[in-house]
């Protein structure tokens, strides 16, 4: 790897993204929709909780719109001003380009992402008290998400010079894993302990399979220009798309392995809320050694019998 051709991508990329006054509308748009997300509905003032439970559940798809017009113009904007081959003629390999590329669109996700917490944890501690551990867990999963939507967005920017067709592929590809909250495959499935205050390997695992499994797609289109249209072209794209496959594949496999060999998970929390006390544990090891049954009492108050406002009220 030729890191001084990884750094001129980089910088050339940065630049370009912020010398341009739609760069500062997009992370402008950006952090008025999470704040909006997380405090406009009554529900935060309801749930009387200073966290981010709200944002979680509309993040999906407020980065949905927000990663591909970060990644919407990496290699887009480069071909439609015809600098792409240009680019390409850099002392460095493909791959090169592509990570210069992509370290470019992190560190502008980076930055937007940064404002975002200190936005955010100002007011959550305007208004109460708010675990920083927890916060601190929930922004790293953050992160690790637009780490995998970055990729995908950029797959998408590669494929199309025009900008608006790249940004909507940027949408379509990204749309599976951001909607199908309920899906093992998707963000919310997989972001689910970094918003309960746990950073866990499987967790990191799939976010960053994910996207260097589109990085080396990536790798592939730009590579394209080598043997496409060549008398070995039609065997290239095959042998290429197997190995974007078992790329995917193995990605998919790690993700699943961590899932069932959860060994690193850090409990950020301040108070260690999902790690059990010494005593819980000695009370779960006389429960198991008598006959193994819990019976647990609830007392439930009737919905006629509560504030309308609480009656949807389920995590509390």
């Amino acid at each position: 790897m030729n890191f001084n051709a990884v750094l001129a991508v980089f910088k050339r990329n940065l630049a370009s993204y912020f010398g341009s006054p739609s760069g500062y509308v997009f992370i402008c748009a950006f952090l008025l929709a999470s704040g909006l997300a997380a405090f406009w509905p009554q529900e935060f003032f309801d749930s009387n909780l200073a966290n981010l439970d709200q944002l979680n559940r509309f993040l999906p798809l407020i980065f949905l719109g927000f990663i591909p017009a970060i990644t919407m113009s990496v290699w887009a904007d480069e071909r439609r001003q015809g600098t792409d081959e240009l680019l390409l003629t850099l002392p460095g390999s493909d791959l090169d380009v592509v990570i210069g590329k992509y370290l470019g669109a992190v560190a502008i996700f980076t930055v937007s992402l940064f404002f975002s917490f200190l936005a955010n944890m100002y007011v959550l501690s305007d208004l109460g008290s708010p675990d920083i551990g927890l916060l601190f867990s929930t922004y790293v999963g953050y992160w690790f998400v637009g780490l995998s939507m970055l990729g995908i967005g950029m797959v998408a920017s590669f494929l199309t010079p025009n900008l608006t067709v790249a940004f909507i592929l940027g949408v379509a590809f990204n749309a599976p894993i951001a909607l199908l909250g309920d899906w093992q495959w998707g963000i919310s499935e997989n972001f689910l302990d970094f918003s309960r205050g746990i950073i866990s390997i499987s967790g990191i695992g799939f976010f960053l399979g994910l996207a260097c499994a589109m990085l080396y797609l990536c790798s592939v289109l730009i590579g394209r220009r080598h043997w496409a249209g060549g008398p070995s072209g039609t065997s290239r794209s095959i042998h290429h798309s197997v190995r974007t496959l078992a790329t995917i594949m193995i990605a998919l496999s790690v993700t699943m392995f961590f899932r069932n060999n959860d060994f690193i998970r850090l409990d950020a929390t301040d108070e260690k809320l999902s790690t059990p006390s010494d005593g819980s544990l000695a009370l779960i090891d006389s429960i198991e050694k008598e006959n193994g049954a819990i019976e647990i009492e609830a007392f439930v108050s009737p919905a006629d019998a509560m504030p309308e406002s609480y009656v949807q009220t389920r995590i509390n």
